[in-house]
């Protein structure tokens, strides 16, 4: 026991002297976000909790809380999905596939309760359920609406009657009529009660996108279409009521309560008052009594440019909108898959998710506490993350896809660069919806493909482009954002012979390093760029070089599947690190420099140590190409990839949580040990057995049973093991085949086996007995004298 304490001593004391110098050894997955919106329907359930949302061949249950993917509801080899509903009630979904078969889930659980052919000649586009949750309309491209009785799992009504592709389908509140909508132009109002169209309404000159039911008068019916007006209706007199002309394609509609509501111009309770959403953007209440906009939403700074594109394909414009009321909130989604929440009361935005980052070029961390993170994707705009929440923005500036980010040391700054030739940096306010864009930086000829900040102060940023050139950009004081309209180039050099891939600044501001696909990395003096050296070694381009946070050196990450540390005082290589076996696309140092991670083609993410070449471990977080990679810089204990295919994945440093759970490993495997010798020495051998087995010990399970067989007889050996659990006697047979190979110790593995055989021969006997009695009583039943009466 002595030495056990003082084993322990050593340990806590070598932890505590350690923890922040000990060297990384392992990362795990913190929580992993993919794509989960590709476009197609979506809905909140009726307590909004849930976000459910079309994506490729599944559905996605979101939590709203945490932004994360809950559960996946799909089946192997499922066409894409066309539609789904959720019933009113939220117990079950109904998802149409393009095989024009529809499915009933059991969603909540992940189960499918039935599935039956949709038996129309067309994929459905459209799906409605009413209140009871009893009937489903489905209109679908083959110009049909039928009506299905979910319970009783046969269709009710085959809707015949429009010439066009089905828009739209809405129950009445009254129940007995259903409300269509086709390319045809017609809006028709169906008699459920025998199937015949009561009325024809003829009025849009374009697609019908959405039909509203007043609320309070449910014979007044208002439809939005992309001929950019909304037709009032009278359904019973079967007339238009009012047009009014809204100056964009509408795609939906929304009512407001009717209360007076001054902050978005609801001014009078009596009025009808409905929201619209379309190909501008933005959200507008208009008073349909007067048939005026009372009230439009305003658009982000950043999304102000953008707005002047009103087409029905701008990525800002909206492809559908809901109201959520349980959370008194407007749902959008638009073209970029980007889903939105607006309070319904100010119209202001309160959450946003983004559905499919799509190729992810690069990541960031930024904020006081690096708590946001900022992506280039394979898009126009830079899209911002809480990592609380998952909580969302789109940085819109750029008219190209981003390519490159870079954050300042503070974390409040964010240079983006675009294959639009230009650099923007973005200031970052209270929180990621409140980010400003400062400065654009034009110069270039082509593409920029690298940025970066200066690191002890925001003097400087710097701009590499696939022109080749290098192009240094100032202001007229230290601080960049003092006069952002005063930010100009101040030096511009030609770099390189060919992409410039990648710019870091040294930890003094004094060195720049580049890195380009001419296979060479250049080291230049940051107040003039002077070149100052030149690293060599690599046999294909560089795709990331960096500075060493401690040392003298310099990494290079290379196409030809090597990453080169460089001394900046010789530029020589001194070490070269093997073992990617693809391009490596990115690496980050940390543990002080000491160590670093790199990414590759194939997805990997590896853990090196600097001192010894050596590769401590590859990480697979993603199935294509990382290109994205960064660490948090305060703490260093997470870490944060992206991939080709739209995947994010935030690692967690282990290491100090697994030193300390293989330390209480240690303790309770030397108290065990420790245990078991008292047990032994007290010749307490039943008890000591057990343990023995438990920790999976075959020698000291050997030397006990030895013990038994000496000192006891056969019997109480037998008697012993038969008082074990099932996972114990699992344990001692595969004891007993590895003694049984030993002439030494086949004898006590022969006893053990034999005793095993027996007591499962007599489990079968038992068995067999059952069978045997009720073998008897048929037997009985057949020769009593009543059965043959």
């Amino acid at each position: 026991m002595v030495i056990y304490f003082r084993y322990m001593r050593s340990c806590s004391s070598m932890l505590h002297q350690s923890t922040k110098k000990i060297p990384k050894e392992s990362y795990e997955v913190e929580f992993k976000q993919t794509a989960f919106y590709t476009g197609g329907k979506i809905h909140v359930t009726s307590d909004g909790s849930y976000l459910l949302t079309t994506c490729r061949n599944a559905v996605k249950v979101i939590d709203m809380d945490t932004g994360l993917v809950v559960s996946t509801i799909e089946e192997d080899d499922d066409p894409a999905v066309t539609c789904f509903c959720v019933t009113p009630d939220d117990e079950s979904l109904v998802v149409a596939s393009e095989n024009r078969l529809l499915k009933l889930w059991d969603w909540k659980n992940n189960t499918v309760t039935r599935s039956w052919k949709s038996i129309h000649d067309g994929p459905i586009l459209e799906m409605t359920i009413e209140q009871t949750s009893t009937l489903l309309a489905s209109g679908s491209s083959d110009k049909s609406i039928k009506i299905w009785d979910i319970d009783r799992k046969y269709w009710t009504h085959n809707l015949k009657g429009h010439t066009g592709v089905i828009t739209a389908v809405k129950f009445h509140p009254e129940g007995v009529w259903l409300l269509s909508a086709a390319l045809d132009l017609h809006i028709r109002v169906w008699n459920l009660q025998n199937s015949e169209c009561l009325a024809c309404l003829e009025g849009h000159f374009s697609a019908i996108t959405d039909i509203l039911i007043d609320p309070l008068h449910t014979d007044v019916v208002i439809s939005s279409g992309r001929d950019k007006v909304l037709l009032v209706w009278d359904i019973k007199q079967k007339e238009k009521l009012n047009t009014i002309p809204v100056y964009e394609a509408v795609e939906s509609i929304i009512p407001l309560e009717r209360c007076v509501n001054s902050e978005i111009g609801v001014k009078s309770k009596d009025d009808l008052h409905v929201v619209t959403a379309g190909s501008k953007g933005a959200l507008r209440v208009w008073n349909c009594a007067t048939r005026l906009c009372v009230h439009t939403q305003k658009l982000p700074e950043s999304l102000t440019d953008a707005a002047a594109d009103d087409s029905e394909t701008a990525l800002h414009s909206i492809t559908q909108a809901f109201a959520v009321k349980s959370r008194n909130q407007i749902c959008t989604s638009n073209h970029e898959h980007n889903i939105q929440f607006y309070s319904s009361e100010t119209l202001h935005l309160e959450k946003q998710y983004i559905g499919n980052n799509e190729e992810i070029m690069d990541v960031q961390l930024f904020g006081s506490n690096e708590e946001y993170l900022a992506l280039a994707t394979n898009s126009v705009t830079v899209k911002v993350y809480s990592l609380a929440d998952f909580d969302s923005d789109c940085l819109y500036g750029h008219t190209d896809l981003v390519t490159t980010l870079s954050v300042s040391t503070d974390g409040h700054l964010l240079l983006s660069g675009s294959k639009d030739n230009t650099a923007i940096l973005w200031s970052l306010g209270e929180n990621i919806h409140d980010m400003h864009k400062i400065y654009r930086a034009t110069g270039h000829a082509q593409s920029v493909s690298s940025v970066c900040l200066t690191r002890l102060s925001c003097s400087a940023m710097l701009t590499g482009s696939v022109d080749n050139t290098l192009k240094l950009w100032k202001g007229p004081t230290d601080d960049l954002t003092d006069s952002p309209e005063q930010i100009y180039c101040t030096q511009t050099v030609l770099a390189h012979d060919r992409d410039i891939n990648s710019i870091d600044m040294s930890p003094n501001d004094r060195l720049v390093l580049t890195g380009s696909r001419d296979k060479t990395a250049k080291i230049w003096r940051a107040d003039d760029l002077s070149l100052v050296g030149i690293l060599k070694g690599h046999t294909r381009g560089i795709w990331k070089a960096k500075f060493s946070p401690v040392d003298q050196c310099a990494i290079t990450a290379s196409a030809d599947g090597t990453l080169k540390m460089f001394d900046i005082s010789s530029f020589t290589c001194i070490k070269t690190f093997e073992g990617h076996e693809s391009p490596v696309l990115n690496v980050c140092f940390v543990t002080r420099g000491m160590q670093f991670v790199s990414s590759d083609d194939d997805g990997l993410v590896r853990l090196w140590n600097i001192k010894d070449t050596e590769l401590v471990k590859t990480f697979e977080g993603h199935s294509e190409r990382c290109w994205a990679l960064t660490v948090c810089k305060h703490t260093q204990n997470r870490m944060v990839s992206g991939c080709a295919n739209a995947t994010i994945v935030v690692w967690k440093d282990v290491t100090e949580t697994n030193i300390i759970k293989n330390r209480e490993i240690q303790e309770k495997s030397l108290l065990n040990q420790q245990e078991l010798s008292n047990l032994m020495h007290e010749k307490r051998f039943h008890e000591a057995l057990s343990l023995a087995l438990t920790m999976e010990k075959p020698f000291h399970t050997l030397t006990i049973v030895k013990e038994i067989l000496s000192e006891e007889t056969e019997d109480v050996l037998l008697e012993t093991v038969s008082k074990l659990d099932l996972t114990q006697i699992d344990v001692l047979l595969r004891f007993c085949v590895e003694w049984n190979t030993n002439s030494k110790t086949c004898h006590e593995a022969q006893l053990l086996l034999k005793r095993h055989y027996q007591r499962m021969s007599k489990l079968v006997q038992q068995t067999q007995f059952i069978d045997y009695t009720f073998q008897c009583m048929r037997l009985g039943e057949k020769t009593s004298p009543n059965s043959t009466a």
